[in-house]
């Protein structure tokens, strides 16, 4: 048999082992460190199993808890793109209610609010401070994310240390209103000539952030060049994928009404934590004018700080991975050394 009809037989063992591997049961690897952490593991979360990835070199090192975009858009699949970020601190993931692992068939859509979402988080640090330890927790949010982390730390800032917000979310139609002006520089059409309140309904607003990714303003990195990765983590098996993909497609759809109504800069004046604010100066899905408005008006009497991410869009983690490492790394860093 020659070599090149070898080829298509190896493919489709690999394909075919690699089938057989995600039928395996759902597992994480070893953290190298002095006193490491690496856990799986479901629990009873707001009335429904919800998954956790805990990840560390030491044990001890502050808690970074890690809410993901969307809502739907589970990070945990992708968690190796930053697992620098494990060596200073335990990176806690937590696929939250309707994403990825979290997203059973019999899941109802109708319970996602922002209340209920704000009591899984505050059980899921409960979970934390009874499995990991009392030492500083730190909140990053991403997105969606940082509409939930925000309001967090706002209501219960005596069980964290600090706040970073990437992309922070502040007002969703000024946010597309200033995303329309753009488009309607870069890519004039039907759509960018849109009255704002037409972003209204869900479905457009969809689309006008369907033509944001299309014209360079949204991630900068594609799902496509994920997957690779994705599909390799241990922690996610094959059921698992088409969770996330439903859970991702849902997006902010169940929570629409509420979405339109919330307003950061009315909702949270005063952010009682340390805050640092991360965003991509390409980012037109959370334009970075409108997170500069919240900034300049939210009083921080333990402090604040943002930095901007020139080659950046809506994820600077994954386009200036290095950099996002060390500017959480050196932020943490200060906080740990303000005496109490």
């Amino acid at each position: 048999m020659t070599l090149l009809r070898l080829v298509p037989l190896v493919l489709m063992a690999a394909l075919a082992c690699g089938l057989l591997w995600k039928t395996l049961p759902a597992r994480t690897s070893p953290v190298a460190g002095p006193d490491p952490i690496a856990e799986l593991i479901a629990a009873e979360i707001g009335g429904m199993t919800q998954w956790l990835l805990i990840r560390g070199a030491d044990r001890d090192a502050p808690i970074l808890l890690w809410l993901h975009g969307g809502p739907g858009a589970a990070q945990m699949p992708a968690h190796g793109l930053t697992a620098a970020l494990e060596r200073d601190f335990v990176v806690v993931h937590w696929d939250q209610r309707g994403a990825g692992k979290s997203n059973p068939p019999s899941f109802d859509p109708a319970t996602m609010t922002l209340e209920r979402f704000l009591m899984d988080a505050r059980e899921v640090t409960a979970i934390l401070r009874e499995r990991v330890g009392r030492q500083p927790l730190f909140v990053f949010g991403h997105s969606w994310g940082t509409m939930l982390g925000a309001r967090l730390m706002a209501r219960w800032p005596g069980e964290y240390a600090g706040y970073i917000g990437v992309s922070q979310q502040v007002d969703t139609l000024r946010g597309a209103a200033l995303t329309r002006d753009w488009l309607q520089e870069v890519a004039p059409s039907d759509l960018a000539r849109l009255d704002p309140q037409a972003f209204r309904d869900h479905d457009l607003y969809v689309r006008l952030m369907q033509e944001v990714e299309a014209q360079g303003g949204g991630m900068d990195v594609s799902l496509v060049s994920m997957m690779p990765r994705a599909l390799a983590a241990p922690e996610y098996r094959l059921p698992d994928y088409w969770r996330w993909l439903d859970g991702a497609n849902r997006g902010s759809g169940p929570m629409w009404d509420e979405y339109l109504v919330r307003d950061l800069i009315a909702e949270v004046p005063v952010m009682p934590v340390p805050m640092l604010l991360i965003s991509g100066a390409q980012d037109w899905n959370t334009p970075v004018e409108l997170v500069r408005e919240w900034f300049a008006a939210v009083e921080a009497p333990q402090g604040k700080r943002m930095e901007v991410f020139d080659q950046s869009g809506h994820a600077p983690f994954l386009t200036e991975t290095a950099r996002f490492v060390d500017t959480v790394r050196g932020f943490a860093a200060e906080i740990e050394e303000i005496p109490e």
